[in-house]
């Protein structure tokens, strides 16, 4: 077997003690964890050397072999840089996104205490449930806000949520009673869409977090997004479709009411492993 794949001297490359480089085969040539491309080209294709592929006169890799070690140099700066800003991050958001983890428990117990239906049985659940979901509430908006030097949307999501909190207990401390006044419709509409300002910031926060640190789990917080967008415009549907078709209404409605439970429990799932993650960084 050639010493190099390319054809290079392992003997002349001036890259070879600044990339600690053992050599093709136990280095950059390694099947499973090579970082040389034209090397893991050679190795999926069960050439010995890039001299015996029928595309060697043209391959864009092979001509661009020179400049291979430095795109390699290149990339573990980058691994070190983005390491060390995790090793920085980690302890807290570790610490926190735990924390948050913990507060949506409550937060959701509170959502089931102040249902229509179930107040409707149990109308004394009502004002726990109110004091319950405006306690959990705020401390998660402050905690998000405390997140902000970890990423921008952070802030934005954590005073979002705040906002909403301080508009909603307004609301049930002027207008108490399941039954609103039509004039809180007012301050309603424009709630809910800071609101989704707000969920749509978070979800973001933790999926740009986890860019460096788990892939796979960044895009599954951009999955969710999707996910609660569909329930809502669902919901939305279903109300404009009560007057004319009612049945496909009611239809649309429980799937968006299920889509929402769902998207609620894989939210409490993704925190839990978001947090243990950076917890596991940080060990």
């Amino acid at each position: 077997m050639a010493e190099t794949f390319c054809g290079k001297s392992c003997g002349t490359c001036t890259d070879r003690v600044n990339l600690n480089c053992p050599g093709c085969k136990f280095g950059p040539g390694r099947q499973f964890s090579g970082d040389c491309e034209l090397a893991q080209c050679c190795t999926s294709k069960g050439h010995e050397s890039c001299q015996t592929c029928a595309y060697s006169g043209t391959c864009g890799k092979l001509l661009g072999k020179d400049h291979i070690p430095e795109s390699r140099i290149r990339k573990i700066q980058e691994e070190q840089k983005q390491k060390k800003i995790l090793s920085e991050q980690a302890p807290v958001l570790g610490k926190w996104l735990w924390v948050l983890f913990w507060l949506f428990i409550p937060s959701n117990f509170a959502s089931i205490m102040t249902n229509d239906t179930v107040v409707k049985w149990a109308p004394s659940l009502l004002f726990p449930g109110q004091i319950l979901s405006a306690v959990s509430t705020i401390l998660y908006g402050f905690i998000l806000i405390r997140l902000r030097s970890e990423n921008r949307h952070y802030l934005t999501s954590g005073i979002c949520i705040l906002v909403t909190s301080a508009v909603t207990a307004s609301l049930a401390f002027i207008a108490p009673g399941p039954q609103a006044p039509e004039w809180t419709l007012l301050f309603t509409i424009p709630c809910l869409v800071v609101s989704l300002v707000g969920e749509y910031n978070e979800y973001m926060a933790h999926s740009a977090v986890l860019s460096g640190v788990d892939h796979v789990m960044s895009e599954k917080w951009n999955t969710l997004w999707a996910w609660f967008v569909a329930g809502n415009v669902g919901m939305c549907v279903s109300i404009v479709l009560i007057l004319i078709l009612p049945v496909f209404a009611l239809l649309v409605a429980i799937a968006a009411l299920i889509c929402g439970l769902v998207v609620g429990i894989l939210k409490l799932v993704y925190l839990y492993r978001t947090a243990k993650l950076f917890r596991e960084y940080q060990d």
